[in-house]
């Protein structure tokens, strides 16, 4: 849906597709309108509501005034309102507030057909019997004539003769019609079509191939949007889902760059979530865990991709995306120039070939998307040699995360063992789980990683029972939420995480910050991390190169104050002000002359 469109055929358009709006209802509540053959939804738009009618059992304009004087005071349609907003808000339809009202009598019923209406319908060309019988398997099923079915009963029912056209519409669009309970296909062919009116398509058996396209990627169905006027300048991120158990590497810094974004600029931070209602607590879990605050307002919206909620957006939103296909939905509905698509891993990695990895692919290199990189590495790769993407090194800026934790403190004492992190994520392929576990079955038999000495955690997510080498059995440690995993962190001694990609990804760098021992694989232009820090120790994925790289891991792992010394003199960020400041310098530059001439 376009940003642009006018308001009162937004309003018009948002009634006509809710079932809070029912035309039959508001007709036969309210005769003048029908006997005018007015528009019921143009009717309640323009002064029905002003005058207190109801659009239709199920929502009450009166009570939902009176219980929202904040809604009146603005003048505004309490229906479109609560579609807009209030149902969003949790705000209630006011039904329960409406006095008893005398049941309004029902609409004529239609009219029943005569045999010269048999024939005028079988010569239209209108009336499909393969298509009523497929439609409607009841009939079918009944062994009823199709065209008898329809005449005499499946008409009142609503039921459509053809996919040429719909009934249900043309007795929206012709109220007159609809009031004096003529047959909708007969008036169309006996009156209508000679006096100019239509009717829209009635539902295909078959879907269109968009609509095909639609049900293989629902993530990329986009973002509906309606304009408002400018107000405040308003940062929104958008993404699948945000709770406190999800906020490691992208979300929450997704989350930190919109915040420091959002004050800069002396924006509104709104989350809009498309999978699943968005969780408030995260925001406050990721500020307080890195010793950030937000200064302006807070909102939350939830966007299904079922396109049920629509969302208002004006001038002067700026719109940061979390994934390719959160930025291509985002895309849909919203201006180029209005977007920031934090890039934090080569997405195009995800899939081997096809049609996700050519969408993803040219989703990156859309013109003119400005675009946030995580980490120098990943900006290297993606703007230099044979993986580049057209057009990026232009419009790309990059960042290096930083890490807010302590300093390791295995506990002390006769007996302790060695604690080794193993990031453990069987459905992610790039995290290379059975290369990694394989690795360390490997390193426990040959006695490189001595279970007398060494306590095994695989930490991550969907990780299945199973014993190791000697019996041993490792803790499965999930569903951590930001402070736990970081002071649970900070208890390791060693930590081996392997990604396939060509970024350092977050878990080496938060193990490092906190003086563990890492060790992780090279990949690409990912072949020396010693600069961030000299905790973290690189090896090829080959199981021989592992094997070798778990020894020097538990050598290091044993020399607790070099680890000590190297996370003192290492160049990892610990503040997300600082880190990210030249990033937030750049867009404040890009995007505040825009947003000022739009306030003003």
């Amino acid at each position: 849906m376009s940003a642009e469109l006018d308001n009162l055929t937004s309003d018009a358009d948002l009634l006509r597709r809710s079932a809070f709006f029912d035309p039959a209802y508001y007709l036969a509540r309210n005769p003048d309108v029908a006997a005018g053959a007015i528009d019921p939804i143009s009717h309640y738009l323009g002064c029905g509501a002003q005058e207190g009618r109801d659009p239709s059992p199920d929502f009450s304009t009166t009570g939902y005034l009176e219980l929202y004087p904040d809604v009146a005071a603005q003048g505004l349609n309490p229906l479109v309102h609560f579609l807009r907003c209030g149902l969003a808000e949790g705000r209630d339809t006011g039904v329960d507030m409406r006095e008893p009202i005398v049941a309004a009598p029902a609409v004529s019923p239609i009219v029943p057909a005569s045999d010269e209406d048999h024939e005028l319908v079988l010569k239209s060309g209108l009336f499909d019997p393969e298509y009523y019988l497929a439609r409607y398997p009841d009939v079918a099923a009944a062994g009823l004539d199709p065209l008898g079915h329809y005449l005499s009963s499946g008409v009142k029912e609503g039921r459509d003769p053809s996919e040429s056209f719909s009934t249900s519409d043309y007795l929206r669009r012709h109220q007159d019609v609809a009031a004096l309970g003529l047959n909708p296909l007969l008036h169309y062919l006996r009156y209508g079509r000679h006096e100019g009116r239509t009717a829209a398509r009635a539902q295909p058996l078959l879907p269109s191939l968009l609509q095909l396209f639609e049900q293989r990627w629902p993530a990329l169905r986009p973002l509906l949007t309606f304009s408002v006027p400018a107000t405040r300048p308003r940062v929104n991120v958008v993404t699948d889902s945000v709770s406190p158990s999800q906020l490691f590497g992208g979300v929450g810094t997704a989350l930190i760059l919109a915040t420091l974004l959002a004050n800069r600029l002396d924006a509104t931070l709104r989350l809009i979530t498309r999978t699943d209602p968005p969780d408030a607590r995260a925001l406050t879990a990721v500020l307080r865990a890195n010793g950030l605050e937000l200064a302006g307002a807070f909102e939350t919206v939830h966007a299904p991709l079922d396109g049920s909620v629509t969302v208002e957006m004006g001038p002067v939103d700026l719109i940061l995306t979390t994934s390719w296909w959160s930025t291509y939905a985002t895309l849909r509905s919203v201006p180029t120039n209005r977007v920031i698509y934090l890039l934090q891993e080569d997405e195009r990695m995800f899939y081997p070939h096809g049609d996700d990895r050519l969408l993803c692919a040219e989703t990156l290199a859309t013109p003119g998307l400005s675009t946030v990189v995580n980490t120098q590495l990943l900006h290297s790769h993606l703007t230099v040699g044979p993986h580049a993407v057209p057009g990026l090194a232009a419009r790309a800026t990059w960042f290096e995360p930083a890490f807010v934790s302590a300093a390791s403190h295995p506990p002390h004492g006769e007996g302790h063992k060695l604690r080794l992190f193993f990031y453990s994520r069987p459905h992610n392929l790039r995290n290379l789980f059975w290369r990694g576990a394989m690795a360390l079955c490997d390193a426990i038999e040959r006695g490189i990683l001595d279970p007398d000495q060494w306590q095994f955690y695989f930490v991550g997510k969907d990780t299945p029972a199973f014993v190791l080498p000697r019996g041993v059995k490792p803790e499965i440690v999930e569903g951590l939420d930001w402070t736990e995993y970081q002071r649970f962190a900070a208890g390791m001694d060693a930590a081996f995480v392997l990604m396939d990609t060509p970024h350092p990804s977050y878990p080496p760098l938060d193990m490092a910050a906190a003086g563990v021992a890492v060790l992780t694989n090279r990949q690409g232009v990912k072949t020396d991390l010693s600069a961030y820090s000299k905790n973290i120790l690189m090896a090829d994925a080959d199981l021989n190169s592992l094997r070798s790289g778990l020894a020097a891991l538990a050598a290091l792992a044993s020399q607790r104050e070099l680890r000590r010394s190297n996370r003192a003199n290492d160049a990892i960020q610990r503040s997300w002000s600082t880190a990210l400041q030249p990033v937030i310098d750049q867009l404040e530059l890009q995007f505040s002359g825009g947003l000022k001439r739009h306030v003003s």
